[in-house]
């Protein structure tokens, strides 16, 4: 499997902006039953090749990324929380209980997890993973000080079947409830790299990303459509440090499921039943 590069400058994408995404039409979703486009890569692969943005609040470094990779040894959380900190674990906050869900959907999930993390006085620093061509993203939180049962234990109770488990040895994906499959379990090595805070489009790398499509076909309006949603998205996940968010803004995005891990954008709130959309 081919796979895609991890930080700007190390792949094969124009200026190293990220592939604009495609939403099949609501015309075609009768017609050949395609809602939303599968990714590459499994949803077990996903858990390997995911990079995590951490925020550690009160420690003395700014923005870092997770990354995949073969370090070794691995980098641990203990050289970002101090050596106490010998385990941590991210919980993401968005397609709660596997569900196809909406922006307004996500912004309440996850709202609800940190909320709980807050008001019980967790240990706990706000995440966002993504794959690396960022095509899907999870914000969330790491939660450090707390046993792994009951980081488990919360994390299905949020609606995620899935949390990540980052020591010594790197990143590993477990399970929260009987029946789900994570694929391998052994930890992948990850690198603590400074993350670039330039345009979310682009990696993080410095310059203005390019608008896909415009208004002159039905073909290009919805691939303008596309890139300001999905611009929208990273937007709120990463900031941007080049144009601080300005720019076109993301249209109403109540009438289109979120990208996950099991695909990309789809038509339809929550709300609708598949065959009425």
């Amino acid at each position: 499997m081919t796979r895609l590069p991890l930080r700007p400058g190390h792949g094969t994408f124009p200026d190293d902006q990220i592939p604009n995404p495609s939403i099949p039409s609501r015309h075609w979703a009768r017609v050949d039953g395609v809602v939303r486009r599968p990714h590459a890569e499994s949803v077990e692969d996903s858990y390997r090749s995911n990079i995590v943005r951490l925020w550690p609040a009160g420690a003395s470094v700014g923005a870092v990324d997770l990354v995949p990779g073969t370090a070794s040894p691995s980098s641990s959380p203990s050289e970002v929380f101090g050596t106490g900190c010998r385990e941590a674990f991210i919980i993401a906050g968005t397609h709660a209980a596997g569900r196809l869900t909406s922006r307004e959907d996500d912004d309440a999930t996850l709202l609800g997890l940190r909320c709980f993390l807050g008001f019980n006085e967790w240990r706990w620093s706000p995440t966002v993973t993504t794959s690396p061509d960022r095509s899907w993203v999870e914000p969330g939180a790491l939660i450090r000080g707390v046993p792994e049962d009951e980081v488990a234990d919360q994390a299905a109770y949020h609606g995620q079947a899935v949390i990540l488990r980052w020591d010594a040895d790197g990143l590993a994906p477990r399970a929260t409830m009987q029946g789900v499959n994570v694929g391998d379990p052994t930890p992948t090595p990850v690198a603590l790299v400074p993350a670039l805070i330039g345009c979310p489009l682009r990696r993080g790398a410095d310059g203005v990303c390019k608008a896909h499509g415009g208004g002159w076909t039905s073909g290009s309006r919805e691939a303008y459509l596309a890139w300001r949603l999905h611009r929208s998205l990273l937007l709120d996940a990463f900031g941007c440090g080049v144009c601080q968010g300005e720019g076109p803004q993301g249209p109403d995005s109540s009438e289109h499921f979120t990208p996950s891990r099991e695909g990309g954008w789809q038509w339809g709130p929550p709300r609708v039943v598949r065959g009425e959309e």
